[in-house]
């Protein structure tokens, strides 16, 4: 089975990529663990330095002597910086820092590339340790922009699949057509939406929250003459990052921008869900379009969510052979 994952840059693609290995195989190999233990490293500093540059723009003020651990932060060169005791130290008491605390509490309103700063904090010990082996949890929230293809093997329940994780950033999301045009063996694409992207605001387009990029670009997709031709093409929406979204609605500032959008919602997180994916799929009703509402980090969730991912292409395929199901 090949499946296309398509969605923006953010989405959560390459995380469902990492997750079907867990599944599957119950992890990575031991080069692709060793790689991820750099990459662990430039999130957490690609992270204080983020934080660090928007406390500034915020003018949210470090206290005295975190003002040199800034100006370190700030000027760092990531990818030339070696990871050591002594920077360690510096991410940790920058973290503990009213001002970044406040700046992290204020990220859910403009876009940050490591989300999941909190958690390598959690386990900055672990990290900063000179034996640091990456876990399964490591590698999943571990960020790394996808360019071009990245083709993803395993078996799920006897049968063989190909994801193709197609990058989402605007200069990739223009080769989709030519890829799905190329792809004739496609059986399936997943567009990924991230839910938590509501209030989120766009860098791509000045006064658009990513959540409305998102659409969009789900929109361009199913007009274009490259889907169109393609209907026997399973389509699939996974409305990921349901926690973030369910953090996010117990915030009362969230709650209310949430409650602007979508005034019918009934401020369930089940509803929230509803009120976003019948905003995906606002004019295309005579599509057939499955939706799931996923958290791709939950391996237990996407277990399950797969498992019925499997028989809608598998009837679908039935269908389009002329055998009714």
């Amino acid at each position: 089975m090949k499946v296309l994952t398509l969605g923006i840059s953010g989405s959560g693609k390459t995380t469902f990529a990492k997750q079907m290995k867990i599944i599957t195989s119950g992890g990575f190999g031991e080069e692709e663990v060793k790689g991820h233990r750099e990459i662990v490293i430039k999130n957490v500093l690609i992270g204080i330095q983020e934080l660090v540059k928007q406390a500034e723009k915020l003018e949210y003020h470090v206290e005295g002597e975190n003002r040199k651990h800034c100006r370190f932060f700030t000027q760092m060169a990531v990818v030339e910086t070696e990871w050591n005791e002594k920077i360690a130290e510096k991410v940790k008491v920058l973290w503990q820092d009213a001002a970044i605390q406040k700046t992290w509490q204020a990220a859910p309103g403009f876009q940050l590339q490591m989300n999941h700063m909190d958690y390598f904090m959690d386990h900055l010990d672990r990290i900063s340790s000179p034996d640091y082996v990456p876990t399964n949890e490591d590698v999943l929230r571990a960020r790394q922009r996808t360019t071009g293809e990245q083709s993803t093997f395993f078996v799920f329940e006897k049968v063989g699949w190909h994801l193709i994780d197609v990058g989402g950033q605007r200069p990739e999301r223009a080769k989709w057509e030519s890829i799905i045009t190329s792809k004739d063996s496609v059986n399936a694409i997943i567009f990924f939406g991230a839910l938590d992207e509501f209030n989120m605001a766009s860098t791509e387009e000045t006064g658009k929250t990513k959540m409305e990029i998102s659409i969009q670009v789900f929109h361009e997709l199913l007009h274009s003459e490259t889907y169109t031709a393609r209907r026997n093409i399973t389509l699939i929406l996974f409305l990921n990052k349901l926690d973030l979204l369910t953090s996010k609605l117990n915030k009362e500032d969230d709650k209310k921008a949430f409650h602007n959008l979508f005034p019918s919602w009934d401020g369930t997180t089940d509803g929230a869900c509803e009120c976003v994916r019948l905003k995906f799929v606002e004019g295309f009703q005579e599509i057939p379009i499955r939706s799931h509402s996923i958290c791709a980090l939950d391996t237990s969730l996407m277990t399950t969510v797969f498992q019925e991912v499997r028989q809608t292409i598998f009837e679908n395929r039935l269908l389009s052979s002329g055998v009714n199901v």
